[in-house]
């Protein structure tokens, strides 16, 4: 198929299921990120490139970003961020070592994912990202960051005070706006992005930004709760249909958040509610690039999706 005008990034993850569905949907995408790298408390970079997918992404003419996080152990470490972003060495460091990866592995830019970044560090982050980006774009390479979905600009919030949005947007090339988790096995059950919180995460973040850089998240998953015992786990969409199949699930349409949701009971007695995207939903949201003037959609991620989600997306974004 032909490419949409509109960028359509997806996030390379795991190779087992990422590298399938990049070779098999490749003509639906314009970008793709690799969730490849963290960074340790000196600066360094750890972890490595898939060199396959790159080169794949590269000869397809698809623009790669290498996504570089501070994820540390079994979560994003807010300490660790502090360290690389307030430390003058560290951040020297930093930002040659992610110049350094960018050129030795053919990406064409590199993605900032720092999350759970402390209030406190606001406009550290700010000047890391201005820095940053004025080292990449001096050698040709482009920056994209990556933020929480918010709705107004609280500057001592916990969660998303630290990402000014109306600074990042006026030095990197892209902001990644991660429009969804919305719910999720941490609190009850709901939309992992319904409609209405999608809208007004938008209209906040065009509002601080340039349109034509912000890039809104869709998700390519759904989330299913045991409610029994307070835990879920999270379900490609593409293995919905096997999970409505195995429990005889009755999937119905919520008006408001434009979401499918159904709920079961597994053999040991534990109820459970799922909520996902279907074609129709994904097409809805995704229709939102148009609505607000945006740059293009993001996908989380790679491997999760199946035919009829880019079938959906693509007639969104028309």
């Amino acid at each position: 198929m032909q490419k949409n005008s509109k960028i359509v990034l997806d996030y390379y993850t795991q190779d087992e299921i990422a590298y399938p569905s990049l070779t098999h949907n490749y003509s639906y995408l314009s970008q793709i990120s690799t969730d490849s790298y963290t960074l340790d408390a000196e600066g360094e970079v750890m972890g490595t490139a898939p060199s396959a997918a790159v080169a794949f992404a590269n000869k397809k003419k698809i623009q790669t970003y290498a996504a570089v996080s501070n994820w540390q152990g079994h979560d994003f470490s807010p300490e660790l961020a502090h360290q690389i972003i307030s430390v003058p060495k560290v951040k020297k460091a930093t930002i040659a070592n992610l110049l350094q990866v960018v050129k030795s592995n053919g990406f064409k830019g590199i993605n900032i994912d720092f999350e759970s970044v402390a209030a406190r560090d606001r406009k550290a982050f700010s000047s890391f990202t201005a820095d940053v980006a004025t080292a990449m774009k001096a050698r040709g390479y482009l920056t994209m960051i990556s933020v929480p979905a918010k709705f107004t600009d609280d500057p001592s919030n916990d969660w998303d005070g630290a990402f000014d949005f109306k600074a990042l947007g006026k030095c990197a090339d892209y902001i990644q706006v991660m429009t969804y988790d919305q719910h999720g096995p941490w609190g009850e059950p709901g939309p992992v992005a319904g409609k209405d919180w999608v809208g007004e995460a938008l209209q906040y973040a065009v509002s601080a930004i340039p349109a034509s850089k912000v890039i809104m998240g869709i998700a390519s998953y759904g989330y299913d709760w045991n409610v029994s015992k307070h835990s879920g786990t999270t379900v490609g969409l593409k293995d919905i249909p096997t999970l409505v199949k195995a429990t005889h699930a009755v999937p119905l349409w919520d008006k408001v958040s434009f979401s499918m949701h159904f709920d079961y009971q597994d053999p040991e007695g534990s109820d459970h509610v799922v909520w996902y995207e279907n074609a129709a939903s994904i097409q809805e949201k995704t229709h939102d690039t148009l609505t607000y003037h945006i740059a293009g959609v993001s996908i989380w991620s790679m491997g999760t999706e199946d035919q009829e989600f880019f079938k959906a997306m693509a007639a969104g974004l028309k």
